[in-house]
């Protein structure tokens, strides 16, 4: 294990927490928002629909949505969220939500591998460290309830790093792990993050304690894993469609390598370094601060977390990419760096973060319970016009479980911020509960108000409700995929697609545009319009031919 030395860890204040308590915790941020709500944008609508195709009959190399391919992303989530929905849609629960189980299972095993990499390469009890500061940064709490792809690929990140540490100790069973992480990033993204792994692997020699025989055997072991597994996706599509294999390698595999080096990028190339500011909140302060007193980097856990960061923040900034999930895997060194020196933050420092942290979701939860009873019972006033103006689908409703579980969790809330003794250790953990309760007051509370507000069914139904008795045939735009996926989920109604320009098949054409771009077709009459509560950008207008 690459540890403090003796000195340092007589340092350390005596350890007073529990595992059970992070256990508790991490189980209290992995669930909300997982169960109870339909699909989502931007990535839901269209997962949904992938597994919708293979639960039919399509086959497992080919992800695709109303027959055609969808390769955005790779299809190993597709797989997992495929297998939850088998297994337990319709019976026990939503295709949607079964399909979310694959959620929760890639960020628990992300999270433990994680937690793994701060006990390897720290020491004992800092594995929990890792894991409480990363479930507190603000950047992990939307996508890491998402039905999303990248989920799976942070997985991947998290092994990968996991691996590197545990070559020290078990070159063979690291070079195995790190082979399953590298096969599961490229088969649930693309080859970017398999170029970041290993330009951080083949890095790493550059520091003494990885400059030996048993990493050699860890690289081979790894590749050896790693490439009869990942060629076999790849190859079973070629065979299949081998149009669809070279238009994927084209456009998602390689596609994300495109924009290294290129001029035309530095509209775009302080994104990454700025988005860490508020994305990677608390983790950055606190492993500026291990940075800090530990100025010489000399300790093998300063070296293997600061080449991961630097080496991925540097080949993100200069690819072609800037959306917000790509900074996932940036927060795990992040989180390794903090917690090296967690333990001796300052009191003033750890009463700040502290003080700050529950102030700020203190004030947050309040105002959610008030806006809960606003919706609900028309209390406060103000509020409750402001409730009905953002989300005037919704519809008062109580769930008795909902109430239940917000009210425990307050209360856990109440008790976990008023233990004495104030250290970074325990700072840290207030801020994580203090986030962990605000998301899952927001995901119980206001889960069916955020669902009628975000969700197309309250849109499908209403034209549902305004098309002719009798008529089932809809034309749409071919380039209008989200469209077709919302109607066929929600109604059971395929939309027909039709070109753009070419005369449309059915009496009945549903537009989908910018609200002040319209204009009235000649030969149709409106018979329809809606939209989600409060998009401004996407209006939705039904048309019939006139006789």
């Amino acid at each position: 294990m690459l540890t403090y030395s003796d000195s340092s860890q007589s340092r350390l204040p005596a350890a007073t927490e529990k595992p059970w308590l992070l256990l508790l915790l991490t189980f209290a941020w992995l669930w909300p928002g997982i169960l109870g709500h339909t699909p989502w944008k931007p990535d839901e609508p269209y997962v949904t629909a992938v597994v919708q195709h293979m639960l039919a009959g399509g086959p497992w190399w080919l992800p695709a949505i109303d027959g055609q391919a969808y390769l955005d992303s790779a299809p190993l989530y597709y797989w997992v969220a495929t297998l939850f929905a088998r297994l337990l849609s319709p019976w026990l629960l939503p295709l949607h939500d079964a399909a979310r189980l694959a959620t929760p299972l890639f960020m628990a095993i992300g999270l433990a591998f994680a937690g793994g990499v701060g006990r390897e390469l720290i020491g004992g009890r800092h594995g929990r460290s890792v894991v409480l500061i990363l479930i507190g940064c603000l950047g992990l709490i939307v996508t890491g309830h998402e039905m999303n792809p990248v989920v799976a690929g942070f997985a991947g990140y998290a092994a990968a790093l996991y691996a590197l540490v545990l070559t020290r100790r078990a070159p063979a069973l690291s070079g195995a792990i790190l082979g399953a992480a590298t096969v599961v990033l490229f088969l649930s993204t693309s080859l970017l993050p398999v170029l970041l792994v290993w330009s951080v692997a083949l890095m790493l020699p550059a520091f003494a304690s990885w400059r030996n025989k048993g990493y050699a055997i860890t690289l081979l072991m790894a590749l050896l894993f790693a490439l009869p597994l990942a060629a076999l996706w790849p190859l079973a599509l070629y065979r299949g469609a081998p149009e669809v294999f070279h238009a994927w390698w084209q456009f998602h595999a390689l596609g994300p390598l495109d924009g290294f080096g290129s001029l035309g990028l530095f509209h775009e190339f302080g994104y990454y370094p700025k988005l860490v500011l508020w994305y990677g909140w608390p983790a950055w302060p606190l492993a500026a601060w291990t940075l800090w007193k530990n100025r010489r980097y000399e300790l093998p856990m300063l070296q293997l977390p600061l080449l991961f960061f630097a080496v991925i923040l540097l080949l993100l900034t200069f690819s072609n990419r800037s959306n917000t999930e790509d900074a996932m895997p940036l927060l795990l060194p992040l989180a390794v760096l903090a917690a090296v020196e967690l333990d001796s933050l300052r009191r003033g420092a750890a009463a700040f973060l502290n003080w700050f942290g529950l102030m700020a979701f203190g004030l947050f939860s309040l105002l959610v319970w008030l806006g809960w009873a606003a919706m609900n019972f028309g209390w406060p006033v103000k509020l409750a016009e402001r409730a009905r103006y953002f989300s005037p689908y919704y519809e008062p409703q109580v769930s008795w479980l909902a109430l239940l579980l917000a009210l425990v969790a307050t209360a856990l809330w109440g008790w976990a911020v008023t233990r004495r003794h104030l250290r970074g250790r325990q700072a840290v953990t207030n801020w994580a509960a203090g986030l962990a309760l605000l998301w899952g007051l927001l995901m119980t509370l206001w889960l069916p108000f955020l669902d009628a507000a975000k969700s197309y069914q309250p849109v499908v139904q209403g034209m549902m409700r305004a098309m002719p008795t009798g008529e089932h045939c809809v034309s749409v735009s071919a380039s209008q995929q989200l469209a077709r996926i919302s109607w066929a989920y929600y109604a059971g109604l395929r939309l027909q697609p039709v070109a753009d320009g070419a005369a449309p098949a059915c009496n009945l054409l549903l537009m989908v545009r910018d609200r002040h771009a319209e204009a009235p077709l000649p030969g149709w009459q409106e018979r329809w319009r809606g939209n989600r509560a409060r998009d401004k950008r996407e209006q939705f207008v039904l048309w019939q031919r006139l006789p």
